[in-house]
């Protein structure tokens, strides 16, 4: 089966640099409309297909003809060496039965019932946090102060994760999303250091069990199936990841997003009843990860395009590039937090969708909701365009956020 026409000018080296203020690489832009199925390199030197198309994008994450199972010798690889996403025990590495076994004994602990009985604390938290912004007075980088630090008290309260060591945990994270070539020894190094604290946090947990999400998981059982140690290891640390990076730059976003869109702020603050929307606006829009997880096909399949991949054939279907298919969404580019029918894939579809969502949710609606009432003479302390954001991560982020109000 032949695979997509090529452009001479589809080919290139992943990762794309991010478009103004850390927005959706302008590279997926253009294939999307010269050649929605392309090749690209990655930083391993791997060569597999980038979509770039909302519905080929969909289709890739249902998993019906595609696997996330990349323990096969010579599977394609982001990364040279060892790297975040190639544990091939992990959850977000399973395919089929063994995969649906793991969401079933730990779906319960993540389900929106649960999600919204952390509403409250988020709620103490965020009241908590900008408390002592006020207190020490603007001008406040609000990424450090505010947008990380929710996350980070959510996340160590949720997994009775001591405070202290929230630093810890944040460095190892930022060095595993690293996408730098030459930095796998770092990233052997954070991961051997990461794996021994969560070993240590979950023996002192079954030494002195409490009512957090920790003590659920080791719990947690399906027909008396329950984890193993390796699993419920894996488990905590993806959650650890998880639960504040991401996290924490969409409230980033969200909050630079809206600074810039004060009719749309002042819209907000008139009705907050409109925040779920416009969380969900900005979750389309202001998704930090430019990447996506590697597939590949099982059998020879046909994308919704016509484009055609191969059996074998690698994959890298981007999120970021779904939500800003004009296809699929009027002027994509443009904040409309009445925007109707929002389905953004920012937390990917299919039987990998993201186990976190509820309670992201709830964090980024809460952080949003109370710093908009709480300083509503919130601007930026800097011009936007002088603002820095990272680059060689998974994750394209602000390095600060300074406001004053």
């Amino acid at each position: 089966m032949a695979e997509a026409p090529k452009s001479p000018h589809d080919r290139g080296s992943f990762p794309f640099p991010p478009g103004p203020l850390g927005g959706c690489p302008e590279e997926y832009r253009r294939r999307r409309a010269e050649c929605p199925l392309g090749p690209v390199t990655l930083p391993s030197g791997d060569e597999v297909l980038l979509a770039t198309a909302y519905d080929d994008i969909r289709e890739v994450l249902a998993g019906a003809s595609f696997s996330r199972n990349l323990r096969y010798p010579g599977a394609p690889r982001m990364l040279p060496g060892e790297a975040l996403g190639d544990d091939p025990h992990a959850l977000t590495s399973m395919d089929g039965p063994e995969h649906a076994r793991l969401r079933r004994i730990v779906q319960g602990a993540f389900t929106p019932r649960r999600a919204e009985a952390w509403r409250p604390d988020v709620q103490a938290i965020a009241e908590e946090l900008l408390d002592g912004v006020v207190a020490a007075g603007p001008p406040t980088d609000l990424l450090a102060s505010y947008a990380f630090a929710l996350p980070v008290e959510v996340t160590c309260r949720l997994l009775g994760v001591p405070a202290k060591d929230s630093g810890l945990f944040r460095a190892w994270s930022d060095t595993l999303l690293s996408l730098t070539p030459g930095g796998a020894g770092e990233r052997r190094r954070a991961a051997a250091e990461f794996g021994a604290y969560v070993d240590d946090l979950v023996a002192g947990h079954r030494h002195a069990p409490g009512n957090d999400l920790i003590d659920a998981l080791i719990e947690a059982r399906d027909e008396g199936d329950r984890l193993s140690e390796a699993e419920l290891g894996r488990m905590v640390r993806g959650l650890i990841v998880a639960g504040h990076e991401t996290t924490a730059h969409v409230i980033a976003r969200g909050v630079l997003t809206l600074l810039r869109h004060p009719a749309e702020l002042a819209a907000l603050r008139a009705g907050p009843g409109l925040v779920p929307d416009a969380v969900e606006e900005i979750l389309r829009l202001q998704i930090p990860g430019h990447g996506a997880l590697l597939r590949v096909a099982t059998a020879d399949a046909t994308l919704p395009s016509g484009a055609t991949v191969a059996r074998g054939r690698a994959v890298l279907a981007p999120m970021v590039a779904a939500n800003q298919d004009p296809v699929r969404f009027a002027e994509p580019g443009r904040l409309d937090i009445h925007r109707a029918n929002n389905k953004h894939l920012s937390f990917g579809h299919g039987p990998h969708f993201c186990l976190g969502a509820h309670l992201a949710r709830v964090e980024v609606q809460t952080a949003l909701e109370t710093v908009v009432r709480r300083l509503p003479g919130l601007a930026l302390a800097v011009p936007a365009e002088e603002l820095a954001w990272t680059t060689g991560s998974r994750v394209c982020g602000l390095r600060r956020l300074p406001v004053t109000w």
